[in-house]
């Protein structure tokens, strides 16, 4: 079977063809040779945005495979159509994305951008770098990453909300169940750990983010698109939110990109997911789990078997 990659985080295939060469299968390139994408049984991208035009395209595919969690980069309705399945992978990275996204909350709760650059006095820190008694967390959102984040919040004595669809889950690791609402009223701290879907796109709204309590501080290690950005970008310009932690990659004409230098915002490039052993994990599980799944019988072949 040919496996061909749209597009790679990294240079080198090694790993994704070690893993292949146990199944059989080979792996290209699709800059290597275009034409290859029609006999391509599984089409694996990261960034790539597999369209109903590429789609189509792919005759013999079985499985589109995404290096990454998130399935928001292809159109699911074109692929169920072709009767192509469609995989990702999950719960790879989660202490690499909890400990992230952790971080990003309490240097923006402890003032550690403004406070890295003082040489003080107690008064004059007290005086000019008020810090907030963060006490109450809302994590939207009870995935693997969004349950261990509120686990650890709950150890630390944090009152936490947890917006989810799951009550149970949240009592269960001493969360309190809350609409989306009513958490952004009550939170110091909102961390967003929703998949991107179209009724989560935008989520926090400029109604959304107007009720959040002032001077709290938003963390989305998630998809950026959750975000309605001119929304956040203002309520931060004109100081309603206490600050801003992302992990994600702003297109060039975001209204947040005016807000970069700003000590109350931090902004790493999509980067929480990423160790050496979650790279490794992610690259061996995107094409082995694609394979697995392509090999398997369809119902027809299986009936004539």
């Amino acid at each position: 079977m040919l496996v061909v990659v749209l597009d790679s985080l990294f240079d080198s295939l090694d790993i994704e063809r070690e893993v292949a060469a146990r199944y059989g299968a080979r792996v290209v390139r699709l800059q290597d040779d275009p034409s290859l994408l029609a006999s391509a049984g599984v089409v694996a991208h990261v960034r790539t945005h597999v369209d109903a035009t590429l789609i189509t395209a792919m005759s013999d595919c079985r499985v589109i495979a995404r290096f990454g969690t998130g399935l928001d980069t292809i159109d699911l309705k074109a692929a169920e159509r072709a009767g192509i399945a469609v995989v990702g992978v999950r719960d790879y990275c989660i202490p690499e994305l909890t400990s992230h996204t952790l971080a990003l909350a309490f240097a923006l709760a402890r003032r550690i951008g403004v406070l890295g650059g003082l040489e003080a006095g107690w008064d004059e820190i007290v005086a000019s770098v008020p810090l907030p008694g963060a006490r109450c967390a809302a994590v939207v959102g009870l995935g693997s990453v969004g349950t261990a984040v509120a686990s650890a919040l709950v150890a630390m004595g944090f009152d936490v909300l947890a917006v989810t669809s799951r009550p149970d889950a949240a009592q269960s690791i001493g969360a309190t169940p809350a609409t989306l609402e009513e958490a952004l009223e009550a939170a110091d701290l909102v961390l967003l750990h929703l998949a991107l879907t179209e009724a989560t796109r935008g989520l926090l709204d400029e109604r959304r983010v107007a009720l959040m309590r002032p001077g709290a501080i938003l963390v989305n290690t998630a998809r950026l698109a959750l975000l309605d950005e001119r929304a956040v970008a203002d309520a931060l310009a004109g100081g309603r939110l206490g600050g801003l932690g992302l992990d994600a990659r702003l297109a060039r004409s975001s209204p947040l990109r005016r807000l970069l230098t700003d000590r109350r915002v931090i902004v790493t490039p999509h980067v929480g997911w990423y160790s050496e052993a979650s790279a490794q994990s992610l690259r061996e599980r995107t094409i082995g789990d694609a394979l697995e799944q392509a090999l398997r019988p369809r119902p027809e072949e299986a009936s004539v078997r």
